[in-house]
């Protein structure tokens, strides 16, 4: 189980996640209860940024053991854009961008991690910094942090939901905690089987999904990442993710078939409910064909990186084909590989 809080300065979230630390220990006392902390990156690059959040702990199996994170990486689109906006790629999304906040949106629903977001209104935090003072944020910069929060909240895939306790209720958050677990602990079991397929994000029953080669080598801190498409220099990665619909790309899932066995896909596509396929090139619609899946139960679409290359200025029609796909078996879209 891991669970995430995000809220704005004085938005109470100190002590619900000391609470909810609390409630951990006593629900599971031989396990090791992992805290997170996550503030100012070490490191002002989008490589550093994905490793924080992603590949640092992508070999964890959170079916197996439990964590409470104080903010995780709502902070690039929340306070990077006030507190250090030259660090941004101004696309909103701070060191991240786009493309590496949906991949790592798509990562953490994989891993069946439950995202909460604690709201408190601006007059209640405005309030409260006043009377507590702060070093870092200022009371008129709040309104600003606020309004970005409702923006990363929007855009998340995988937040689980939005907490408004009463903002002078301490009996409220025991209750609030027990709440966080519960729904933590259902999250947990509808993902539990993701586990056994570590190479794949995405949802745990996607729309569609997304089939590429096999990825480049990505390594800069750590191991080298076994996760598909990685959004960094401007690759593939990068293209594919910034290209997919405003939305749609919250309900797709993404794999490389060649960096499995046939049958292991088989049986990930399987567990996966047999979603619509989108191949990306031949060499993965290859993988499909060795993998034996069905030839009407796939689309095969031109690879980001020849998009990327050739057709670079056809970025936002090669997402909407890709969308088309998952509904649609209209062959003589200009967009399939025949």
């Amino acid at each position: 189980m891991f669970i995430v809080i995000e809220g704005t300065d004085a938005s109470g979230k100190s002590t619900l996640v000391s609470e909810v630390q609390k409630q951990l220990a006593d629900k599971f006392p031989n396990k090791e209860i992992e805290f997170y902390h996550k503030s100012k990156p070490e490191e002002m690059s989008r490589r550093w940024v994905l490793y924080d959040y992603v590949t640092s702990i992508e070999k964890a199996d959170w079916s197996q053991r439990v964590a409470i994170a104080d903010r995780w990486h709502w902070g690039e689109v929340t306070y990077a854009a006030i507190k250090r906006p030259e660090t941004g790629t101004g696309d909103g999304y701070g060191l991240l961008g786009k493309a590496g906040w949906r991949w790592t949106e798509l990562f953490l629903q994989s891993r069946g991690v439950a995202q909460f977001w604690l709201y408190q209104p601006l007059d209640v935090i405005t309030r409260r910094l006043n009377a507590r003072g702060d070093d870092y944020i200022q009371a008129s910069e709040l309104e600003e942090i606020l309004e970005m929060y409702h923006l990363a909240a929007a855009n998340s895939a995988g937040l689980a939901g939005r907490l408004t306790p009463g903002a002078d209720s301490l009996d409220a958050v025991g209750h609030l905690a027990s709440h966080i677990i519960n729904v933590a602990e259902a999250i947990e079991d509808e993902t539990r089987e993701l586990a056994k397929f570590p190479e794949y994000i995405g949802q745990r029953y996607p729309r569609t999904l997304l089939v590429g080669d096999t990825r480049n080598i990505t390594k800069k801190y750590g191991e080298e990442t076994i996760l598909p498409f990685m959004p960094v220099d401007g690759n593939s990665g990068e293209y594919l993710l910034t290209a997919l619909e405003s939305e749609k790309w919250k309900s797709m899932g993404v794999v490389n078939i060649n960096d499995m066995s046939p049958e292991r896909f088989h049986a990930l596509w399987a567990m996966l409910r047999r979603p619509p396929i989108v191949a990306l090139g031949r060499l993965a619609e290859k993988g499909l064909i060795r993998a034996g899946i069905p030839e009407y139960q796939y689309t095969v679409t031109s690879h980001p990186q020849h998009v990327r290359r050739f057709f670079n200025s056809k970025k936002e029609e090669y997402g909407q084909a890709i969308s088309r796909f998952a509904t649609t078996k209209d062959r003589t879209d200009p967009w399939i590989l025949r």
